[in-house]
């Protein structure tokens, strides 16, 4: 069996944590330094300027990481629409469901691209996006225009154009949310929602998407907050390895896994914080996201260290989990080159940014406009 200092610092690489306020607290940087953290995600109450998120970045990735350590995660929810945690200079895009009645491909991947020069401009590495679940039910009150379509085949062609952009720009796309949210009656953040489909009524609707972003390399997927009886009448999709081995075994997955925030009801009013760390871990999810309402993830932490020294966790599950983690740090995350924050004006909110979003609010593309050599969409 492995020390447990060299167990905490393979654990530690499975969580991405939220804090509070425009530098970093000293508990974070603690936290960061002595369980070897794997990332950070960052919210509106986190963002005061691009020049400040510049140089939060700085702080984070070359001030408070042992310079051994990898990479951090300096991730962000940003789909643009509803889901927009950068305002004004950062270009505001309207939400998916505008490109999709646009469904161009080439302005999806232009699309991408945009999203991460900005995000990559103030040191984030990481996208909570695009969501590629399919807006089957127009009363689910939380896709709905963050969707591009309620078409699979179109979510998963925009889906992949977007992601192929994000991620020639540098930075980790991550598709949302597995196996599918857009048949929900209810909203994850408050409770549990259900649906009720098997894998094969899976596979064709909610699945398309997520076969074509896979093809297209995608180096994140999110899981859904969700029970879904006919898959796993025991466990929702963050905590149920059958639903996971959908993932990896039928769609052949073989990148990064998140899990959506663990402090959302969904999965906080029913699951002790231990216990749902730890069975997300089993089930499959190689990072555990925690918002931090609540603190630093100490508990969920010291849980799933309690749990590989009694063979709860196997050590290899750990291992496989940081395996992947590591090999997508490795191609995307620059431990050697901080932020020029003195530049960072230089790559948001650009005319051509502006134009761009102008173009998908229109639904329409000039004739005479210039547009990027073409993308290899498969």
């Amino acid at each position: 069996m492995a020390s447990t200092k060299n167990i905490q610092s393979l654990i530690g690489q499975l969580f991405v944590v939220g804090f509070n306020g425009y530098a970093v607290p000293a508990d974070l940087k603690k936290f960061i330094q002595e369980s070897n953290l794997g990332g950070v995600i960052y919210f509106k109450r986190n963002v005061q300027s691009p020049a400040q998120l510049a140089e939060l970045s700085n702080e984070l990735q070359f001030a408070c990481r042992e310079k051994t350590a990898p990479g951090l995660f300096i991730s962000i929810d940003h789909e643009g629409g509803k889901v927009n945690r950068l305002v004004k200079p950062f270009t505001k895009f309207p939400g998916n469901d505008y490109l999709g009645e646009l469904n161009s491909p080439k302005i999806g991947f232009e699309f991408g691209m945009i999203l991460a020069k900005e995000l990559k401009a103030v040191g984030i590495n990481v996208n909570y996006a695009p969501v590629v679940d399919v807006n089957t039910n127009r009363d689910s009150p939380i896709i709905k225009s963050r969707a591009f379509s309620d078409d699979p085949e179109i979510c998963g062609k925009l889906g992949s154009a977007v992601c192929r952009g994000i991620q020639k720009m540098g930075v980790i796309a991550v598709a949302k949310h597995f196996p599918g949210h857009g048949d929900t009656k209810e909203d994850s953040h408050f409770t549990l929602p259900k649906v009720n489909k098997t894998v094969a009524q899976l596979e064709e609707l909610e699945l398309i998407p997520f076969r074509r972003v896979i093809r297209s390399r995608v180096a994140g997927i999110m899981t859904a907050h969700i029970m879904n009886p006919a898959v796993d009448s025991e466990f929702p999709s963050t905590l149920s390895k059958k639903t996971m081995d959908i993932l990896r075994n039928d769609l052949r997955y073989s990148r990064i896994v998140f899990s959506d925030d663990m402090e959302m009801k969904a999965i906080a009013d029913n699951y002790p914080v231990g216990e749902a760390a730890v069975l997300a871990v089993n089930a499959g999810c190689d990072c555990l996201i925690y918002k931090g309402d609540a603190g630093l993830p100490m508990e969920a932490f010291e849980a799933i260290i309690k749990a590989v020294e009694s063979k709860k966790i196997a050590m290899a599950t750990i291992e496989q989990a940081v395996g992947r983690i590591l090999g997508v740090k490795k191609s995307f995350i620059d431990t050697k080159h901080p932020v020029d924050v003195t530049e960072v004006g230089n790559f948001i909110g650009l005319p051509e940014h502006f134009q761009l979003a102008d173009i998908i609010t229109r639904k329409e593309i000039p004739s005479d406009r210039p547009s990027l050599e073409d993308p290899d969409f498969r």
